[in-house]
């Protein structure tokens, strides 16, 4: 938990606050301030032993200064690995049920800026599922993408990532449906058979060689239903055209 000059200003004028716009809140299944300080060691996915917090990639990350703090990995383990190398901070969030609600914070304190087309360029992503569903940057703005990778349901060209700036995020995820808020940006919506899957976690990854931070993790279980005005708000979205933009790969 950051401490910031607009919380000891509680009169400030501040932006409102993110709400789901798709699914019903019900309980706290999982929260996260970084109010104690500790280290974070990753372990095998399947591990009984994994915690709350999976580091990816031998990417280095620890909690201090109330947040959630990550790097790239060594030039040692870099140099250990042919691919995979963990160039960039990468963590998954385990504690995510099959549908979800979960909101948080983050922001990129430095790094190579992503160049498009470059194919060793790494972006930043929010990913939900491993290759399921991914918010990531690239020639064509930010984008939703959906079917491992390969095909854009939803895109805001003119929304960039800014180093050294908090973003709240809120994900809604249910079945084939997701749905991800920027606070103060764009809403990223999808509806594809490619996201109803077992894979639920969450990953987060910033830039290449860079630092990132996470804050205020929080993911609720959800009830049944939409949201009374879900219906309403998604006939006012503009309407994006799909694009695919490389073949998917053939499922086994």
């Amino acid at each position: 938990m950051r401490l910031t000059l607009l919380a000891l200003l509680p009169f400030a004028a501040l932006a409102a606050d993110l709400k789901p716009q798709l699914l019903i809140p019900d309980k706290v299944v999982f929260a996260d301030d970084f109010s104690q300080p500790r280290e974070l060691k990753a372990v095998a996915a399947k591990s009984p032993q994994v915690g709350a917090w999976n580091p990816n990639q031998g990417t280095r990350w620890k909690v201090a200064d109330g947040v959630l703090k990550g790097e790239a990995s060594s030039a040692e383990y870099q140099a250990a690995h042919d691919t995979h190398k963990g160039v960039h901070p990468r963590i998954v969030l385990t504690k995510t049920p099959a549908d979800y609600v979960l909101k948080f914070s983050f922001r990129l304190t430095d790094g190579k800026p992503f160049v498009a087309g470059q194919r060793k360029s790494v972006p930043p992503f929010i990913e939900i599922g491993h290759h399921i569903a991914r918010v990531t940057w690239g020639e064509n703005g930010a984008m939703l993408l959906a079917d491992g990778d390969t095909l854009q349901v939803d895109v805001a060209k003119d929304f960039k990532l800014e180093t050294g700036k908090w973003h709240t995020v809120m994900v809604e995820r249910r079945a084939d449906e997701v749905c991800v808020q920027f606070q103060d940006g764009p809403t990223f919506y999808g509806k594809h058979p490619s996201y109803q899957s077992e894979l639920h976690a969450v990953m987060l990854g910033g830039l290449e060689a860079g630092h990132m931070e996470v804050d205020d993790v929080t993911v609720w279980s959800v009830k049944e239903g939409d949201q009374p005005t879900w219906d309403a708000t998604r006939k006012a979205r503009p309407t994006t055209q799909m694009v695919r933009l490389k073949e998917a790969k053939a499922k086994k």
